[in-house]
């Protein structure tokens, strides 16, 4: 399998929704450098393009049971329409996702499958920008990045180079996009604190705890340039390995726990440096948002 392209960048719902909000220089920028991609992705024609997203309890739930990492299999991904963003259906590159699990689990990992897709806003913003007619088929792969006990960044990192060792033995050519973070907190304190409670507490009192987007904290922006500045120099896991999940937390926000999709990206791509094309820490969509392009190595 060549991989043509990797990707890593944000997914907040607000960037669709608040499109048009905030600064027209931040946000000019940070769309042209989804422009750019659109356009090397629409030259490269893959033969599809592998997403890791994040599933915000939309897809997997506290009752049905929520995987450290899963794939869907079949012919077709269902949008949910969640924060704000419309619903779409996408279609999905069915045998490679099929053939994906089987090396994936016959090298020995385990990955939770799904033959009904639901794909949450952390697949549908990105691919919205990247790719609005769907013109290529995706596999949509899912990380527990948001529910404690969520996989260790060290977890994350060898999902990364079990997926990239699986669709080696595969024909074709794909593109790889990675999504989440950069630092962002998403609710108020008192649903930050209820979501750290013991697993098999929760769910008689989720609907007491909202997430209120509102109550956020600020965008930590010399963390995301620290962070940014170890993605350029390959570094992204030994960056990571010094940010325990509560002190990633307290300085980046419950959002940066999606840095784990990027120390997924890490371990496909074989530590390849990423080119930042766009950083902004734009208020309104109460994120610091980023677009990485990575040349993978080793293909």
């Amino acid at each position: 399998m060549e991989i043509a392209l990797g990707i890593a960048c944000s997914h907040a719902g607000l960037i669709a929704t608040r499109r048009d909000q905030g600064s027209p220089d931040q946000s000019g920028r940070y769309f042209a450098a989804a422009d750019l991609l659109r356009e090397q992705i629409r030259d490269l024609a893959p033969d599809a393009i592998v997403v890791l997203g994040t599933d915000h309890m939309k897809a997997y739930t506290l009752a049905g049971g929520i995987p450290p990492a899963a794939i869907g299999v079949g012919t077709v991904a269902h949008g949910l329409g969640d924060a704000g963003v419309p619903a779409r259906d996408i279609p999905v590159h069915a045998d490679l996702a099929a053939g994906l699990l089987e090396a994936y689990t016959a090298a020995g990992g385990a990955l939770t499958f799904a033959e009904e897709i639901r794909i949450d806003h952390s697949f549908v913003v990105p691919l919205d920008l990247f790719d609005p007619e769907a013109s290529f088929p995706i596999v949509a792969i899912t990380q527990n990045c948001n529910v404690p006990p969520r996989p260790t960044m060290q977890a994350g990192y060898d999902l990364g180079t079990g997926l990239r060792a699986a669709i080696d033995t595969l024909p074709g050519r794909v593109v790889f996009i990675a999504t989440g973070g950069l630092s962002h907190w998403v609710g108020d304190e008192r649903r930050r604190a209820f979501m750290q409670r013991q697993p098999g507490s929760r769910l008689a009192d989720l609907a007491q705890h909202p997430v209120e987007l509102e109550e956020t904290g600020p965008v930590n922006e010399r963390f995301d340039k620290e962070f940014l500045d170890a993605v350029q120099a390959g570094d992204i896991a030994g960056f990571l390995r010094g940010w325990p999940d509560d002190r990633l937390e307290q300085e980046a926000g419950n959002g940066a726990h999606e840095l784990r999709n990027w120390a997924t990206a890490a371990g496909f791509l074989g530590d390849a440096p990423g080119e930042v094309l766009a950083y902004e820490p734009i208020a309104e969509w109460l994120t610091g948002v980023g677009i990485v392009r990575f040349t993978p190595s080793g293909n």
